[in-house]
């Protein structure tokens, strides 16, 4: 007895309205077909008068036979039919269910002479026990039809919680139904109780689930097995399982365990349907032998003790199917999802691929050796400007040596109009190409590969037009500087003549203050041309001590301030005059935006990391919020936190990042630890002399990580 196509039928979430927020039901998520969220149909009235009768028929022939002397009898199939009448229905209409279903039994218990009490709590036993079992489905097994999903028995969980339900509800009624023959025949039998479980229970899960598979089968789309069975290996397994049962029934030896191979060759060739199927035969086949005197258990004295361990048998051999069909379809539907998702990754990688073939950029990917993996179009493009004529793998190999390891002389270390990451190629032809180059490492994936992604743009015209412009700042910030002094001078001139509580000398110290802070303007803006465009000459500097780079900054503190400078600092290689500007500017931010009424107190500290040296200057001044860590080294920028109370232009944080990359390094802002202030950390060439101990460098390859 199945529910109709249309009626009990789920369908996936894309077919149904939207889902309900108030819905309490779990719901499967990763695109499968979710619960149905809108309130299911009644259950039509010709199939709730065919789940009746079905039920009626099989309790009357499950009647006929009770063994005489007895008052219950020794199966009741009718167990399963109830549970899947109730699941059929919509929960809200439980009563359609469970009063019809209390009155058959009673009717069917009535009519075949039971014992009045056995009547009334039969009736009972059976209503509390289909009431439980399935509420226990409904709330551990969402995904079941019947239960809010849209499928069987597909994973081993699920078959565990629907045994486990089954267990707990016919527990239940052997309880109420073995009380109801106590009180009938004045007497307790041990065995009452476990036979009325025992044929409750092989009827729940042998009606039960092999009819709720068939229901799935009938509403839903099944997908065979990855690496199912035929047709002709169907009919073998038939076959053989027929004569392998008549020789295990035909004598008294207790081998039928030997059956349960079939069972397992069942569900793991075909589908668990199927499977049920070919067990449901073999179990029936085994109890009606048993029912008719055949088979290993005839030498028991008792014919309960028969049929419970018929039943027994029917259980494992259905439940090995079971268990087997449903770890297969789980394996299957891994296997079916991970060649999903094999496909997708498949069309990702394509589409990567097509995307940085298409890319004008050239991309290099190199291994933790320094090997390239991968590279684009451009990239082989640019390779054969290198190496004209050269297969692609060698001119790739020698395109990323010239960048990795330039010629000092081919770095923006050397030439003011190149940007940061610029290296110069030499042409074979004479010519030059200028690449812009960032370079990224990339994490590893867990597999112990890891690497750097090269990005190379070519920027040769764009640097060639930047070369004027770059003298062009130069020249002018120092030509302004002659005109400024001349209206200082005539400025202070005119200050002295004038009475200072006049209107006038007001407005001359005020035309003093816009002087004197264009002055710094300008003497910024020279020292951001010299920064940038200025000859490096870069010898090995100390960083502490009375000739160090460090040194001429202690002018710039307070009578309250402090500078922290440790011994044993690692000397670095580094043009002097941009290397004492460089401290300077960081020391004396420190000083001007201290907290006011707190001195400010400097740190520095230094750390060889094999090439490069780090260095951290922090402060405990009012600090920068974390969203204008990057913005404040831009030209002009000036954070919020600054800009209100203390007087500045902008330009000073810049010049601390030109200088540092043009010495082939970074700079960055962080949160001081414990707070409040900022720590600037940058990295500077290491001296040759080794003056401090080495510490291993960072990266796999420290020239590569140099983003």
């Amino acid at each position: 007895m199945l529910p109709p196509r249309g009626g009990a039928r789920h369908y996936c979430a894309s077919r149904v309205s939207v889902p309900s927020a108030s819905d309490p039901r779990p719901h499967a998520r990763g695109g499968a077909c979710e619960p149905p969220v809108t309130t299911r149909p009644a259950l039509p009235l010709r199939w709730a008068i065919g789940f009746g009768v079905l039920y009626a028929v099989l309790g009357v022939v499950a009647r006929l036979t009770v063994v005489e002397g007895q008052s219950v009898s020794l199966i009741w199939p009718g167990a399963g039919v109830a549970i899947l009448w109730l699941l059929a229905e919509a929960p809200r209409r439980q009563r359609f269910v469970l009063v019809p279903l209390l009155l058959l039994h009673a009717g069917v218990a009535w009519v075949t002479a039971a014992p009045p009490l056995v009547v009334l709590l039969g009736s009972v036993s059976v209503t509390v026990q289909t009431w439980l079992t399935v509420a226990l489905l409904r709330r551990w097994c969402p995904t079941l039809l019947g239960a809010g999903g849209t499928e069987s028995f597909r994973s081993p969980r699920t078959l565990s919680y629907t045994c486990a339900a089954g267990v707990l509800g016919s527990v239940a009624g052997a309880l109420l139904g073995a009380l109801g023959v106590w009180a009938a025949n004045g007497s307790w039998d041990p065995w009452v109780p476990l036979a009325w479980f025992a044929r409750h229970f092989t009827g729940i899960l042998v009606v039960g689930c092999i009819g709720h598979l068939a229901w799935e089968w009938h509403t839903q789309r099944v997908a065979p097995r990855a690496r199912g069975g035929h047709r002709a290996e169907l009919v073998v397994l038939w076959a053989v399982s027929a004569v392998a049962v008549a020789a295990v029934y035909s004598q008294p030896l207790p081998v039928a365990f030997l059956l349960m191979p079939l069972c397992v060759w069942s569900a793991a060739r075909f589908r668990t349907f199927l499977a049920a199927l070919h067990a449901l035969g073999i179990g029936v086949s085994a109890l009606v032998l048993t029912l008719v005197g055949k088979g290993p258990t005839i030498g028991l004295e008792d014919p309960v003790q028969e049929i419970v361990v018929a039943h027994v048998f029917l259980v494992a051999v259905l439940l090995t199917g079971l268990a087997v069909g449903t770890l297969g379809d789980r394996i299957d539907a891994l296997v079916v999802r991970m060649g999903r998702a094999r496909a997708r990754a498949a069309e990702q990688a394509e589409l990567l691929a097509e995307m940085t073939e298409s890319m004008d950029e050239g991309l290099v990917v190199l291994a933790r050796d320094g090997s390239i993996e991968r590279s684009n179009g451009a990239s082989r493009r640019l390779a054969q400007r290198v190496r004209p004529g050269a297969p692609d793998e060698i001119a790739l190999v020698a395109l990323v040596d010239l960048i990795l390891d330039p010629a000092p002389h081919h770095t923006g270390a050397s030439r003011g109009e190149l940007g940061v990451g610029d290296v110069q190629v030499p042409l074979d032809s004479g010519d030059e190409l200028v690449l812009a180059v960032s370079r990224t490492e990339l994490a590893d994936q867990g597999d112990g590969r890891s690497g750097v992604l090269l990005v190379l743009s070519e920027v040769t015209e764009h640097r060639r037009g930047l070369r004027p412009l770059v003298s062009f700042a130069s020249t002018a910030a120092h030509d302004l500087r002659g005109p400024l002094t001349a209206i200082r001078s005539w400025l202070d001139l005119a200050a002295m003549d004038l009475d200072p509580a006049s209107d006038t000398a007001a407005s001359v110290e005020r035309a003093q203050r816009a002087a004197d802070q264009m002055a710094d303007l300008i003497n910024d803006l020279l020292a951001h041309a010299m920064a940038e465009a200025g000859d490096l000459v870069a010898s090995d500097l100390a960083l502490g001590g009375p000739t160090g780079a460090l040194a001429q900054a202690v002018a710039l503190l307070g009578p309250d301030d402090v500078l922290e400078v440790p011994d044993g600092l690692p000397s670095v290689h580094a043009d002097e005059v941009a290397l004492r500007q460089l401290f300077a500017n960081l020391v004396g931010n420190a000083v001007k935006y201290a907290r006011p009424g707190v001195p400010a107190v400097v740190r520095v500290r230094a750390e060889r990391h094999g090439p490069r040296v780090i260095v951290e200057v922090e402060d405990n001044g009012v600090g920068v919020d974390e969203r204008e860590r990057v913005l404040i080294f831009q030209r002009f920028h000036r954070s919020d936190t600054v800009r209100a109370g203390f007087r500045g232009n902008g330009m000073g944080l810049s010049i601390c990042q030109t200088i540092v990359h043009r010495h082939g390094g970074t700079i960055e802002c962080l949160a001081a630890d414990p707070g409040p202030g900022s720590v600037f950390r940058f990295d500077l060439p290491a001296a040759a002399s080794g003056d401090a101990p080495e510490t291993p460098p960072l990266t796999v390859r420290d020239v590569l990580s140099r983003a």
